[in-house]
């Protein structure tokens, strides 16, 4: 679940940022133009310039808020900053209710208007979405009651089920919106995941885990191409374990398939992620080794070897030894194709085994 909510809000969060800065800058033109009623209503005095000083500070913070959400990079991040810019804003609407409330009987229908905005513009979590307009629905009520002189005991009741309709639909309504976008997100990325695991399928062998034939003759086949233009090294090891035949006859093919997932895991464990290493079919593998002087490459496939030679399998209690033939050639300036020192690799194989088997040839 943890995962799936951090690739939600990252897929998301360069779209919802931009959101919220299109929606925060919208905010700022009735905080600007409602300037005009407070000269209004205080006409030139100290409660207009406090009102206008407010409102210039208000437009500064949502400016810079905007400048901050082009650089937010995590969702935590949008979190705090959304917060932050939220909870000053309810600030602000409160104190300019406050401040018209001994002139002007507090305007609920603008306030239910901010806070349908808070829940529908703003994407947000649950919990950041919820908690500025309970906050303003709390303050404005308390304002309503304050000055309740001006106001019957009638008009409250209705003022008070109006907040507890516009939050208990604004909370419906928004999480309804939110439950539509991450169950198509999730349809979206479960049928990424498939793509990819059909992929990874198509590319690797079923029972060792390693590089299938196809997978593994493109990408040599691409690294061959880059040889051919730099010049730098590559050889292909040819590698057969000794004997499979006759270790599947006596021990059953359950202990030959757990000699080959073995065989291949050891190699893969004891490579860099730079070489290629899969498997042709049955007990024949392949190793490619990148930009290694052809030297190198003879220690790496003797270590590989007596490795082998050193780490026989268990089952059920017996020990079974095996060993393996490799055979080495490397890429020269006439060959044409990765298949014709594939070729050479074999014939190579083809004498380690001739010679005896559990060796090493170079051709």
């Amino acid at each position: 679940m943890d995962d799936f909510e951090s690739i939600y809000r990252a897929y998301y969060l360069v779209a919802d940022a931009r959101h919220t800065r299109v929606a925060i800058a919208v905010w700022l033109i009735p905080v600007l133009l409602f300037a005009y009623s407070d000269y209004l209503l205080f006409g030139y005095s100290s409660k207009f310039v406090l009102s206008l000083a407010i409102r210039l500070v208000f437009f500064v913070f949502s400016l810079y808020t905007i400048y901050a959400l082009f650089k937010v990079s995590t969702g935590r991040e949008y979190d705090y900053i959304f917060l932050r810019w939220a909870m000053f804003a309810t600030a602000v609407v409160l104190f300019i209710n406050y401040s018209w409330a001994p002139y002007v009987p507090p305007n609920g229908s603008i306030t239910m208007l901010i806070l349908f905005s808070a829940y529908m513009v703003f994407p947000n979590r649950f919990c950041i979405r919820v908690v500025p307009p309970l906050i303003l629905s709390i303050g404005t009520l308390t304002l309503h009651w304050r000055f309740s002189e001006s106001v019957s005991l009638h008009s409250l009741h209705i003022m008070l089920a109006a907040f507890v309709m516009a939050n208990v639909l604004g909370v419906i309504f928004s999480s309804s919106l939110e439950k539509h976008r991450r169950t198509e997100f999730k349809a979206r990325l479960d049928e990424t995941r498939a793509k990819e695991e059909l992929n990874r399928l198509a590319s690797i062998d079923h029972l060792t885990g390693i590089l299938n034939r196809r997978k593994l003759v493109h990408l040599t086949t691409k690294e061959f191409e880059r040889f051919r233009s730099s010049g730098q090294s590559f050889s292909v090891l040819m590698i057969d374990i000794d004997y499979f035949k006759k270790l599947n006859d006596s021990y059953g093919h359950a202990v030959g398939d757990m000699i080959l997932r073995e065989f291949a895991a050891y190699v893969a464990n004891s490579l860099y992620e730079k070489n290629i290493w899969g498997r042709l079919g049955g007990d024949e593998f392949v190793l490619v080794l990148l930009n290694l002087p052809s030297e190198q490459s003879k220690q790496i496939a003797e270590r590989l070897r007596l490795g082998v030679n050193r780490n026989p399998i268990i089952y059920h209690g017996k020990t079974i030894t095996f060993s393996i033939s490799i055979g080495i050639a490397e890429a020269r300036d006439q060959d044409s194709s990765f298949e014709s020192v594939l070729k050479r690799a074999d014939e190579a194989l083809y004498h380690a085994k001739r010679n005896g088997r559990g060796r090493i040839e170079v051709l």
